[in-house]
């Protein structure tokens, strides 16, 4: 007997086509029986890979819910950021005030004795801005300001305007400006101004100049430099250069625009509203994180969130995480002050069911009587430290910045992530095998049915020869 033929998938196709063979459809049943063969390992292994990348999502939302909690804390790590200010006058048109600092809150009584005046001299008067002063000749003149030595002042262009520029090059606080007085004709003046403040009045004089240019007489002398002069609670004699004064009422700049004559009343307030915003927020978001994390270790049923369960095979990882953070909300603060060590003494508390919450009682109350100790034991009284410093910073930033190591590539949440990874990682490399496997089982199948087809066809023709012989002897006998 010949050899039996292994015709190809091709083959055997078009065989079923021509209705050849057994009849039979190999190409499916080769697919179906390889498929019986991988399918167990092959969807255990994708059951598998979606169970982590699941943990992989819960992760990121776990990490999501925590770095609220991180930028909540963040927010009350400068104590600029934790009260707001506001100062007002009784007489804001001639005193304005401003809140610009670490205010003392209370009312102020301010009384103005003087305002603070710089020294004014005017020149003679001269017929032109170019009229010679020392017969075309350079001349010098000599400025005194204060008890300072006199420093002396070249001039070179004999004329007023000369003048003026060169006291205004030499740069001695004075300020030199030439006027023409007169609407319709020539009256050139030059006037003179210093700096506020009694020690800043001078004096001008020339002994080379031909021409006399009235610094030093008396009349032309308009104003004296005198240094402003208040009385703030009964404390009187405070005497400052500039009618802007910073430093009589703490965190309070004064602006004398004019003597009020009366006294007037400037009160000073700060409002611990931000704060308690603020430690609100960070509240919330503690809490929304631990309802998440039941969320994520919730069963899934009809209509619950994507996530809803993702990490319910992982629920030691969940405890852990909700146990650090419980314990970072109560530990206590790097700046105590006396009785303020934790957020527990300025009224956070649990519920049975693990939500936290704010006694406003206990907060108001601790606001009101000691608001600078609650400052300093959130943000050591401190703007904009840095988390590499070593000095103390607070419980806020002390938070901030374990929250900030716990979500950084060493932390217990990214070395999660980075497992589940490698995971995912192996189980795709396992489907490439499976499917690899599958092929090769598919191609044993249709290679063998290939062959019992092409036996099938072979018998079916040795049947058909020997049908036709006893046909034609039959038919022979019969004639």
């Amino acid at each position: 007997m010949e050899p039996v033929a292994k015709p190809n998938r091709q083959t055997a196709a078009l065989m079923k086509t021509l209705d050849l063979g057994s009849g039979v459809d190999i190409d499916s049943l080769a697919r179906s029986l390889a498929e019986a063969e991988t399918s167990g390992r092959i969807n255990t292994t994708k059951t598998r890979m979606a169970s982590v990348e699941s943990r992989l999502s819960g992760y990121a939302v776990t990490s999501s819910f925590m770095d609220a909690i991180k930028r909540g804390f963040e927010g009350l790590q400068n104590v600029s950021g934790l009260f707001t200010s506001s100062a007002s006058s009784s007489d804001s048109a001639r005193v304005p005030v401003t809140a610009t600092g670490d205010v003392i809150p209370g009312q102020y009584n301010l009384s103005v004795q003087s305002l603070a005046a710089a020294t004014v001299i005017q020149s003679a008067s001269f017929a032109s801005s170019t009229s010679a002063l020392n017969n075309g000749s350079a001349f010098q003149v000599g400025l005194q300001i204060g008890t300072g030595a006199e420093s002396t002042v070249s001039v070179t262009t004999d004329t007023p305007a000369g003048l003026v520029s060169a006291i205004n090059a030499a740069n001695l606080s004075v300020r030199a400006t030439l006027v023409n007085k007169s609407a319709s004709g020539n009256d050139w003046q030059i006037v003179l101004q210093g700096n506020s403040g009694a020690a800043s009045n001078f004096n001008i004089t020339s002994s080379t100049a031909a021409t006399d240019l009235g610094f030093t007489a008396s009349a032309n002398r308009l104003v004296t430099a005198r240094d402003a002069e208040i009385t703030v609670n009964g404390m009187t004699g405070i005497r400052r250069s500039s009618n802007k004064i910073s430093d009589a009422i703490p965190g309070v700049t004064i602006d004398l625009k004019a003597n009020p004559g009366a006294d007037i009343a400037i009160v000073v307030e700060r409002s611990s509203q931000p704060v308690k915003q603020k430690l609100k927020l960070v509240i919330d978001a503690y809490n929304e994180f631990n309802a998440a994390l039941d969320e994520l270790t919730n069963e899934p049923s009809k209509g619950s969130d994507e996530y809803t369960g993702s990490l319910r095979r992982d629920k030691q990882f969940v405890a852990t995480v909700r146990a650090e953070m419980k314990a970072l909300m109560t530990q206590n603060s790097s700046t105590p002050v006396g009785a303020y060590q934790s957020l527990r003494d300025i009224g956070l508390s649990f519920r049975l069911d693990g939500t936290a919450q704010i006694d406003e009682k206990k907060l108001d109350l601790a606001l009101q009587t000691n608001n600078d100790a609650v400052a300093k034991m959130l943000s050591a009284g401190t703007n904009g430290t840095s988390n590499l410093s070593l000095d103390p910073k607070g419980l806020a930033q002390d938070i901030s910045i374990k929250l900030g190591n716990m979500l950084g590539a060493q932390g217990v949440i990214n070395q999660r992530k980075v497992t589940g990874k490698s995971q995912i990682s192996v189980y795709e490399r396992d489907l490439v095998k499976l499917e690899v496997r599958l092929e090769a089982i598919y191609q044993r199948y249709i290679s063998q049915f290939s062959a019992m087809e092409s036996l099938v066809q072979r018998m079916e023709g040795v049947g058909s020869y020997l049908k036709g012989q006893f046909t034609a002897m039959e038919n022979m006998y019969k004639s």
